[in-house]
């Protein structure tokens, strides 16, 4: 059986053809013997800084270690000591394909190869994971893929090819990713309790760890509710504060500002704006990117299998895979399919046509972005409670798959008509 590895700094995905196996993200910690990595290095990053990294897949490479310490040499001893946590923690053997960061260059290419040759595994394919996100583009010639990663953004624009997409330009954003965008909110939940409680929880080691070991959490609930109310329990005092969506909106509009800018050299007029689920729910994201589409995170596992033929090459001279064929609909279904239920890729508003990606026109003037994610090859339009949506005369409660023919109401006096475009 193959094996599928995904090079996420933020959270390394391991999948077999049946799915998901699991996760591990890429952070290491010394304070131990042995050495700790994945979720358990997590739990310590505040607690023992010094002994704390984070940046050997980004860094991934053999220059000398600025802390240096008696285990690890360079970045490259730290992927691999994680990437050996990993093949032990699920048992891997056996061929492997990786699914790897566009910014990765030719040199730590070679370094990752080089590291799998000491593990149990074998890697018989190297496939740029941007590609493997958008191999189902069907409407476009040209998209952006935007990787959120631990220490940067990489945008990585694709073109449509008699057939294939093709990884055209790779642009790294140094300072905006997740580590920023959590310090920030970090931050901004330290303000709320001073504020509310008299309270400075980045004062302590304990109360700072528990914040950013429940940064997820909260940001996934605040989402949902739109507030939310947090409660840090310090020697047995309990301090509370209550912090709205609003609020970690605001702190990160300056780091997806700088993205926005940065992407106006990149990009292709009409190129839509991709990035994974996991990142489309971060805070301000959908407000300072309005027209940005979600893709599901299992895209890359199942583009990646369908593609298996094409990647895995085996374990000799490998190559960086930089162009796919389009992933094809599944024919046996598509062949029953009617026009009234194709997917859509533009729709109509003021007898105008615009691609699914510009939805949130200025014209409709809304006080949140309407959510479209493109999930199986097929576009949900998703529920908010803040908006009145009704689709095709019914309140929208639920996703919903959009289909050619559709009419979607939004807050009672404008109407878009889904059709497609050839």
């Amino acid at each position: 059986m193959t094996t599928l590895i995904e090079l996420h700094d933020h959270n390394v995905r391991i999948s077999s053809p049946q799915g998901l196996l699991g996760e591990s993200p890429g952070f290491a910690n010394t304070f131990e013997t042995p050495p700790v990595f994945g979720f358990e290095a997590i739990g310590l990053t505040r607690l023992h800084p010094q002994q704390n990294f984070n940046q050997f897949w980004f860094q991934l490479g053999l220059d000398p270690l600025v802390s240096k310490n008696k285990l690890f040499r360079h970045h490259a001893d730290l992927a691999f000591g994680h990437l050996e946590s990993i093949t032990k923690q699920f048992k891997l053997e056996g061929d492997t394909i990786f699914a790897v960061p566009s910014h990765y260059s030719s040199t730590q290419l070679a370094t990752l190869l080089g590291l799998v040759k000491h593990c149990s595994i074998n890697a018989t394919g190297l496939v740029d994971l941007a590609l493997l996100a958008l191999a189902n583009l069907q409407e476009h010639q040209h998209a952006l893929f935007m990787d959120v990663q631990l220490h940067q953004t990489v945008i990585t624009l694709v073109t449509k090819e008699q057939g294939e997409i093709i990884r055209e330009k790779v642009l790294p954003i140094p300072g905006t990713g997740l580590l920023s965008l959590h310090d920030a909110w970090a931050n901004t939940i330290t303000d709320a309790f001073i504020k509310q409680s008299r309270f400075d929880p980045l004062h302590n080691a304990d109360t700072e760890q528990y914040i950013y070991s429940e940064m997820e959490n909260w940001l996934k609930k605040v989402a949902a509710n739109n507030e939310i109310l947090l409660e840090i329990n310090n020697k047995g005092a309990i301090h509370q504060a209550s912090l709205t969506l609003k609020n970690f909106e605001q702190r990160a509009k300056s780091i997806f500002n700088r993205i926005n800018q940065e992407i106006d050299g990149i990009t292709t007029e009409g190129a839509p704006l991709y990035v994974l689920e996991r990142a489309f729910l971060l805070p301000g994201l959908q407000q300072e990117m309005p027209n940005i589409i979600a893709v599901s995170d299992n895209t890359i596992t199942e583009n990646g299998f369908q593609h298996l033929d094409l990647i895995k090459v085996g374990s000799e001279a490998l190559k960086l895979i930089s162009k796919l064929p389009l992933t094809k609909e599944d024919s046996s279904a598509s062949s029953t399919v009617t026009s009234t239920t194709t997917k859509p890729s533009h729709f109509l508003f003021e007898h105008k046509a615009y691609a699914i990606s510009d939805i949130n026109l200025p014209k409709l003037k809304l006080s949140t972005p309407i959510t479209v994610s493109l999930q199986d090859q097929e576009y949900y339009l998703l529920a908010s409670p803040e908006l009145d949506l009704q689709l095709n005369g019914s309140v929208l409660t639920e996703p919903s798959v959009l289909k050619i023919g559709d009419c979607l109401t939004v807050n009672e006096h404008s109407t878009l008509e889904f059709i497609q475009v050839q």
